[in-house]
């Protein structure tokens, strides 16, 4: 029989999941504590005893959607791969997580709404794109040694690759003026990029 505790974070995260969903389909404003409430049960006492109330709730909702959206890529295997392929691996599948349905909608309510409400932005920001750069530096720290020394960080490095796996093919879908690629497309684009981060910095480029 599962304990308080247990009951509380399944409610919790019912409400999470709930409100997320709502967020996304209709806004901030257009969702009430009073319908969160209605579909995933509950009471608003709790919302407020646990998220502070409705902002509370939301940038807990944009946290867990972050999480949500990066966990395929703690699960990828990079056993026998060497530092290209190993980015270029993560790339593409970094390229499929940015350019889903959900992650572009995402993106859309966390920038909209950050205007009004900073907190908002930074938790979209530390759990979506520092959390998914972070995963390009581990594998450039990890295999440092296939890396000629350069004045550039490693820091740095995951930052470009992020950005410019993440820019334009973002841009147009955040626009609407854009097509979803295919995977064969996504593996070019995430071959590229690598190719030409790696081009000055790889040990083995003469």
């Amino acid at each position: 029989m599962p304990n308080k505790r247990s009951r509380g974070e399944v409610r919790n995260s019912k409400l999470q999941k709930v409100a997320a969903d709502l967020f996304l389909k209709r806004g901030y404003e257009g969702v009430t504590i009073d319908k969160i409430v209605e579909l995933a049960g509950g009471s608003k006492s709790t919302i407020y005893s646990k998220f502070g109330g409705k902002c509370g709730l939301f940038i807990s909702s944009i946290e867990t959607l972050c999480r949500e959206s990066n966990e395929p890529l703690t699960k990828i295997d990079y056993a026998a791969l060497n530092l290209e392929e190993s980015l270029k691996k993560l790339s593409f599948h970094i390229l499929k997580l940015i350019t889903a349905k959900r992650s572009v909608e995402l993106h859309r309510l966390a920038i909209g709404e950050a205007v009004n409400c900073p907190e908002v932005g930074e938790a979209w920001y530390m759990h979506g794109p520092a959390r998914t750069a972070s995963f390009i530096r581990s594998i450039l720290e990890s295999r440092r040694d296939e890396l000629r020394k350069t004045t550039v960080p490693i820091e740095r490095m995951a930052v470009i690759l992020h950005d410019s796996l993440t820019g334009d093919i973002l841009y147009r879908l955040l626009a609407g003026v854009g097509k979803h690629e295919n995977d064969a497309g996504l593996e070019r684009m995430a071959c590229a990029a690598v190719d030409v981060i790696l081009g000055n910095v790889r040990s083995d480029v003469p």
